[in-house]
């Protein structure tokens, strides 16, 4: 229990900078690591199966990132999901969360923000976080940036010219969806299942 109360803490600090400012501050895990070695810790000498998990997820999340198709935040908060103790913790904390993402992702298609490529002024662009980048345009010239979501921001503060637009993509808040995930699991446990939910560490 105080190792999902460690993780949640961190998910609900995490969730509220995702939805607020598109970007979580590294040091908003540390009550997650604390955790994370907490069930580690007390699953030992029964290491396989949590390590197998966190593994797995990490190796998963991981490839995502080196890929560029998601952030770095979001691969760390996937294993911290693995790192719950409960030994079907990565399966309802992703149900929960994908379940609150087509509920956002379908309200802001709706609302016209999301499912197709806008144009943004770049001083509107540097102020909101929550563009994904696809090209910058000055002087009727397109230069393209990375398809990686973790580089083409960057690319494109190098490439800031007061009067170019970029052309961006909605990004979603996927820290908040798995943290929205991870606490309804938790709430979920609590009330239909208080006996295993006070068993884990």
């Amino acid at each position: 229990m105080l190792a999902q109360v460690l993780i949640a803490v961190s998910f609900v600090i995490a969730a509220y900078q995702d939805v607020t400012d598109r970007a979580v501050h590294d040091l908003v895990w540390v009550p997650a690591i604390v955790g994370a070695a907490y069930s580690l810790y007390w699953a030992y000498p029964s290491l396989e199966f949590p390590l197998v998990k966190l593994a797995l997820v990490g190796g998963i999340a991981l490839a995502f990132t080196f890929l560029g198709g998601i952030g770095q935040a979001d691969a760390i908060a996937l294993v911290f999901i693995a790192a719950d103790p409960y030994s079907l913790s990565p399966i309802f904390p992703l149900f929960g969360s994908a379940v609150v993402a087509l509920v956002h992702i379908g309200y802001e298609y709706l609302a016209g923000n999301a499912g197709r490529d806008i144009t943004v002024p770049m001083e509107k662009f540097l102020r909101e976080q929550r563009w994904i980048p696809k090209a910058v345009v000055s002087d009727g010239v397109r230069t393209e940036v990375s398809r990686d979501v973790n580089d083409a921001r960057e690319e494109v503060q190098a490439l800031n010219r007061p009067d170019a637009s970029v052309e961006v993509s909605y990004g979603v808040p996927t820290v908040a969806y798995l943290g929205i995930g991870y606490v309804a699991y938790l709430a979920y446990l609590l009330i239909f299942s208080t006996q295993a939910f006070y068993s884990l560490p």
